[in-house]
């Protein structure tokens, strides 16, 4: 066990102390900075119009208006930055061959890998902590802090750090060249933002299809304040998928048994992910469902059957999705669609058929205004009134511009200087050593 410390030691050495890691932190501490202060700023401005004015105040939600574009550069860095940290803990060993002396000494392959991921989350766990600062400064502008959907704000980024993690251990397992480990990485990632550009550009249903389930569609969960128990395992298995096919291309006797299997396991787990969708609006707001006392009156209702004459690649059906559907089943998990097929989708296209205790009515329109009327009529459930109380009060929140430069000399001086003293006294401290 002390020898797996030592090994974890050096990887954490390697990975913390290295030119490529100072170079990100504080390419991140200039990110975070202006962004956090450039949407404060806008926050600020915005809030002028609605400190007095109750409404408009209901819209100002610090974790959507100041957080998620704050933090939003951590996607952009993990994506494309994170693999260049995280893939010459492997291929630089291949390149110099001290992987094979590992082995020899011994350690395993499982124990190399581990050691590996182990520093590397580590690093990850370092990195949520530049946005400390952040918390900080908000709080003595008098800012709302929101922790239910902060914190899952982040748990979302830690899983797609994650990710990047396996698929930049993965790509050095199979390529000896740093840079093209790297270039391999970047591409699993692109992929992604591909079919993403397919579905915004009507290519075709099965785009459409897949685009639910590519790693920038589930972050999207965490990003608008819902726990998406699915998009959790969904990034566990592609974790578990990624590591493991390292492992199989690091060991050649490892490789030919279990790559195939592996495969097929990761694609099953994604497929029984897709039939096992669970969500949870986590917003205060409950921006991603309905008003409390609608929310109240659908889970009284019973099953509901919803005949959709229309295609799903319609701008029209999008608009009914976003803003109805996908509110709907946050809410009531037996809600049936059936899309309807042939002569009778031309028919009656554009038309919604409601179907409650053998009741039915139908219905051009996709408002809300219109669907609830009909939807507590055929349960027999009278609406009642929203409590005051009830109603999300908002949290607008005015800062002077002079105030706003605390930020900029937290992470524009401050922490980047912070992290050149430590390196370069760590270069100096080595070079005496030696």
């Amino acid at each position: 066990m002390r020898s797996f410390y030592l090994l974890l030691l050096k990887e954490i050495k390697e990975i913390f102390f290295s030119k490529t890691t100072a170079l990100f932190l504080i390419i991140l501490s200039f990110m975070i900075g202006y962004s956090f202060y450039s949407a404060v700023s806008l926050y600020s401005n915005a809030s002028v119009s609605a400190i007095n004015n109750p409404l408009y105040a209901t819209g100002f939600e610090p974790n959507i208006g100041v957080f998620v574009p704050s933090f939003g550069g951590l996607f952009l860095l993990f994506s494309l930055f994170l693999p260049f940290i995280i893939i010459p803990l492997i291929s630089l060993e291949k390149e110099q061959n001290t992987m094979s002396i590992l082995v020899q000494i011994p350690f395993s392959f499982n124990k190399i890998l581990l050691s590996k991921f182990i520093a590397s989350f580590l690093f990850l766990i370092f990195v949520f902590l530049l946005e400390t600062p952040s918390l900080i400064i908000w709080k003595i502008y008098g800012g709302h802090i929101p922790w239910t959907e902060f914190l899952l704000l982040n748990l979302g980024y830690l899983f797609y750090g994650i990710f990047i993690i396996s698929i930049s251990i993965f790509s050095a397992s199979i390529f000896k060249s740093t840079a093209s480990a790297s270039i391999s990485s970047i591409l699993i990632v692109i992929i992604s933002w591909i079919i993403d550009f397919g579905k915004d550009m009507n290519i075709s249903p099965l785009i459409l299809t897949i685009s639910n389930w590519t790693t920038t569609s589930r972050l999207n969960f965490f990003e608008q304040g819902i726990f998406s128990f699915s998009s959790i395992v969904y990034f566990i298995v592609l974790f578990l998928f990624f590591i493991f096919l390292s492992r199989c291309f690091l060991d050649i006797k490892f490789r030919k048994k279990y790559i195939l299997f592996s495969i097929i396991t990761a694609f099953l787990g994604i497929i029984t992910i897709f039939y096992f969708n669970f969500n949870i609006d986590l917003t205060e707001s409950n921006r991603n469902s309905f008003p409390k006392n609608i929310t109240n009156a659908l889970l009284k209702t019973p099953k509901i059957t919803i005949d959709i004459y229309m295609r799903r690649e319609d701008s029209r059906f999008k608009d009914y999705k976003d803003s109805f559907l996908d509110k709907l089943s946050l809410i009531k998990r037996n809600v049936e669609v059936n899309f309807m097929k042939g002569k009778e989708l031309k028919d009656k296209y554009g038309l919604f058929v409601y179907k409650i205790n053998n009741k039915f009515q139908k219905t051009y329109s996709n408002s809300e205004e219109e669907i609830f009327p009909i939807i507590f009529k055929l349960s027999n459930i009278k609406l009642q009134k929203i409590k005051e109380s009830d109603k999300y009060q908002g949290y607008p929140l005015i800062v002077k511009k002079a105030r706003l430069n605390i930020i900029s000399y937290v992470y524009y001086l401050f922490v980047p200087l912070l992290f050149l003293i430590f390196y370069f006294t760590r270069i100096k401290f080595r070079a005496s050593k030696n």
